[in-house]
């Protein structure tokens, strides 16, 4: 099955940082990106893209929270028994997520992403080109297998996605 991404990951965990620490972000940014990243609690809402995903056929639909899309990734795999090989430069990602992350050394594929689903569903790319239409950004970022693997590839290098640690499942940032 294709593995599909609604929006944009750590959605939720941009816009508390951007939200709550500001004043520290107004050292480095410009205040109209930390506006629109403390913004993005509009994209937190999910109803549309499940009830869109769920008529379209997905085999499973799990919405991301505070692991991450990678901690997402492991859980929905482990609750449908799969594998996966995903494309991590498919995994999309706003650039105000990018610079917030980068200023207080987050990994943003951990941060809470809260206002993303990923959809196990067999024509991937038609449920992408549905959601478009509906103006619900979303992409295919690989697809599941029959096996135990979970391999991340980014530009060519092949790696595997390791169980997420527990204190990587547990930020807060509040």
């Amino acid at each position: 099955m294709d593995l599909v991404l609604t929006k944009w990951i750590a959605l939720k965990g941009t816009s508390v940082l951007a939200s709550c620490r500001a004043e520290e972000l107004s050292s480095r940014f410009p205040s109209v990106m930390i506006r629109d990243a403390a913004g993005f609690t509009c994209y937190l809402s999910t109803e549309r893209e499940y009830q869109i995903s769920g008529g379209y056929g997905a085999a499973a639909i799990y919405p991301l929270g505070k692991g991450g899309v990678l901690g997402g990734l492991w859980n929905m795999l482990e609750q449908i028994n799969a594998g996966m090989e995903i494309d991590l430069r498919k995994i999309s990602i706003r650039q105000e997520t990018v610079e917030i992350c980068e200023f207080f050394d987050l990994n943003p594929y951990y941060t809470d992403s809260t206002g993303a689903l990923l959809v196990a569903v067999e024509d991937g790319f038609g449920l992408v080109s549905v959601l478009e239409r509906e103006g619900i950004h979303a992409a295919v970022i690989g697809r599941t297998n029959d096996g135990n693997d979970r391999i991340i590839y980014n530009q060519g290098k092949k790696r595997y996605l390791d169980r997420p640690q527990k204190e990587e499942l547990e930020k807060v940032f509040d």
